[in-house]
């Protein structure tokens, strides 16, 4: 996987939100907004990646701003309440972390909309955190969107609709025509179930530790299964992809 970077993006979509786990889908990367030196806004997701020749994984999840966005808060709280057993001022300084993510945006002028998903992600779980004095409860708004996007993908295969096979579509108009075509329908249904298994898998490993009260090893596998994994699952949809343009000839 290349870390190659690029001057511009022409995907066509906004990706991203502050906190990956309250982003479905294809919008766990981040839009990183306008660097120094930069002609145009690189965007994070699949659809910074998908019309590209190469992989970049900086692209995908936002480069070091896309990072930050998604770490920082749940890093904050974890090591502050580790640290202090304070729930309250672990919970504010997380908090406190995105708000200030939201206002450099807007006083750059960019995009708040990758931001204030996290933020409200955040603030709901600080609420719960500190409403009944558990540091796991600051996990639950996570936890709860895993479950509703696994439902929302498995619905999209039940239903013959594969979700990602929708939403590349609306990023690469290439393969809109993809649900005409036997080998296309094959592909994004195998791409829909390779994120409706990360989300389960986030399920899987992350609700045991919520259940157990375990806030560290919470966070933690919060953070490895976030940006990291959004990574690999992006890396191999992208994959499949490219292949099917190259098969119908598209590239």
């Amino acid at each position: 996987m290349s870390t190659h970077r690029r001057g511009e993006d022409p995907a066509p979509a906004r990706e991203g939100a502050g906190d990956p786990e309250h982003a479905p889908v294809v919008a766990e990367g981040k839009e990183t907004g306008r660097e120094p030196g930069a002609e145009q806004s690189p965007r994070g997701g699949l659809g910074a990646v998908l019309q590209e020749e190469q992989f970049s994984v900086a692209d995908a999840i936002g480069g070091r701003r896309g990072i930050v966005e998604s770490v920082l808060p749940t890093l904050l709280f974890v090591v502050l309440f580790v640290a202090t057993g304070a729930v309250a001022l672990a919970a504010g300084v997380a908090v406190a972390a995105v708000v200030v993510m939201l206002v450099v945006r807007l006083v750059q002028r960019q995009s708040p909309s990758t931001v204030i998903g996290g933020l409200l992600g955040v603030a709901l779980g600080g609420l719960l955190a500190v409403r009944s004095g558990e540091g796991t409860d600051f996990y639950w708004p996570g936890i709860v969107t895993n479950a509703v996007s696994l439902a929302v993908l498995l619905a999209s295969l039940a239903l013959r609709h594969p979700l990602v096979g929708v939403l590349v579509a609306l990023l690469d108009p290439r393969v809109k025509d993809w649900r005409e075509h036997e080998d296309g329908r094959r592909v994004y249904s195998r791409a829909t179930l390779l994120f409706a298994g990360l989300y389960a898998a986030k399920l899987a490993v992350q609700l045991p530790l919520l259940l157990t009260g375990q806030v560290a090893a919470l966070g933690a596998a919060k953070i490895a299964m976030g940006l990291p994994a959004f990574a690999v699952i992006a890396y191999l949809v992208w994959l499949m992809h490219r292949g099917l343009l190259a098969r119908r000839g598209l590239r």
